[in-house]
């Protein structure tokens, strides 16, 4: 079985901090033989880190290249799609960063394109593959709480706790956002497809935004109410300004609850003692590459799709939209046929 050879277009703190070290411990299922990048400083990193790969600043030059079997996209999120879609046109499979784009719409033309030019798009979202939200959903389904009425979280997200220019925080198209929902629809869509693993699209959403700074992006708090078939209720607060001290994940049934802790889970029912549910010790970023690999290998599609990354736009599409017009607004089947741009 033959490594996949990856080009890697953006070498900066993602590619850093989370996939470089993953894929150096999947060596014999993806090889990085070429990257681009503007940056100076990153060309020299990746070139002493990979001495044998080609190093290009222009990414055209690098989807060019007859060795890149795939092309892996970590760009600013304003340029996933149109990059992504520079790929396809140029017949390579594409894995690329979330969110796959900044609206159904261009998520749309991503997916057809790829469907038309007969190749891969694969996004990155480690969400997908925990196992602990898998734990949560079958828990739910068991009928151990009765039936599903509403879940609440909390999600004040902690600081980054890298400092200077290796924060996330730090990076120039984040403090100037051009994109909707701020940091909701940057880190915030990791929450986002998470939940929709669990509880599935809901059928209706309302929210409200707060902007609390100066910089990144449009709102620093965005609260939302969630609305789904089943005639269950969600309640999300998200933010990545407000103090994480009070974050909680709870999920409420008509016989009990679950409160969803970092490494388990407490199942409460009326006049009983909590029942503890460990949850495993998993590296999800590990556990989506691995998962990527038997796609790739194994002709299968892994479980967070092109059509579920889509999804969860829309989700914030919608929530961004109920902001703006002080509505709640509709989800539906058609949202997800819209017609490529």
């Amino acid at each position: 079985m033959q490594p996949i050879r990856l080009g890697v277009i953006g070498a900066g703190l993602i590619w850093l901090r989370r996939h470089q070290p993953t894929l150096a411990t999947l060596q014999d299922a993806f090889i990085p033989v070429a990257f681009a990048d503007p940056s100076a400083e990153r060309r020299t990193q990746a070139a002493a880190a990979y001495p044998n790969a080609t190093i290009v600043s222009d990414y055209q030059e690098l989807l060019a290249l007859p060795q890149v079997d795939a092309v892996l996209v970590l760009t600013p999120i304003v340029l996933n799609a149109p990059v992504a879609l520079a790929a396809l046109r140029a017949g390579k499979d594409v894995i690329m960063e979330k969110p796959i784009a900044r609206s159904v719409a261009e998520a749309a033309h991503l997916l057809a394109t790829a469907e038309a030019a007969g190749r891969r798009l694969y996004v990155l979202e480690q969400m997908g593959y925990r196992r602990a939200d898998e734990m949560v959903a079958e828990l739910i389904a068991s009928g151990e709480i009765g039936d599903l009425v509403m879940w609440e979280r909390v999600e004040h997200m902690e600081g980054d706790k890298e400092l200077g220019p290796m924060s996330f925080a730090s990076t120039p198209w984040r403090k100037e956002a051009n994109f909707p929902l701020g940091t909701l629809f940057d880190g915030g869509i990791h929450v986002i497809a998470g939940l929709t693993k669990i509880f599935g699209r809901p059928e209706r959403v309302w929210a409200t935004g707060k902007k609390l700074r100066p910089e990144y992006g449009e709102f620093d708090h965005v609260a939302m109410l969630f609305h789904y078939a089943n005639g269950s209720t969600g309640m999300l607060s998200h933010s990545s300004y407000l103090s994480p001290d009070q974050n909680h994940f709870t999920v409420y049934g008509t016989n009990g609850t679950i409160v969803v802790e970092w490494k388990r889970l407490l199942v409460r029912k009326s006049g009983q003692e909590a029942r503890v549910v460990e949850l495993p010790e998993e590296d999800a970023n590990v556990n989506m590459w691995h998962a990527l690999e038997k796609a790739f290998h194994e002709g299968h599609s892994p479980f967070y799709t092109g059509t579920k990354a889509m999804q969860d736009v829309l989700i914030l599409e919608k929530v961004d939209l109920a902001i703006h017009q002080n509505q709640v607004m509709a989800l539906t089947e058609e949202d997800l046929l819209v017609k490529p741009i």
